[in-house]
């Protein structure tokens, strides 16, 4: 499921979590909102491991401290897939209401 809206979630050579998304969805990263929105999730997770949140046009990169990026972008990802099963079941229960 999750592959419906990301395409990717790894660790670049500078070991900073690189996710990209899906190309239908990179407007929303352009948005502002969208942009506290994910540095919000990413301070809430990472908690004192976060560092920095950089969003490009398809993807955003968080850097966090050095030695924590793998147990980061495994919390970064169940994150994601939370959110994203919140969100379909969200969307399920509105269709069900209609």
């Amino acid at each position: 499921m999750m592959d419906m809206f990301i395409k990717s979630i790894q660790l670049d050579e500078s070991n900073r979590i690189v996710v990209t998304i899906q190309d239908h969805f990179a407007e929303y990263l352009s948005k502002e909102e969208s942009k506290k929105m994910l540095k919000d999730m990413a301070l809430k997770v990472l908690e004192a491991d976060f560092v920095k949140l950089e969003v490009a046009k398809s993807s955003f990169r968080i850097t966090v401290i050095e030695g924590a990026e793998a147990a980061a972008k495994e919390k970064v990802e169940q994150e994601i897939v939370k959110g994203i099963e919140m969100a379909m079941s969200f969307m399920s229960q509105m269709n069900k209401q209609e």
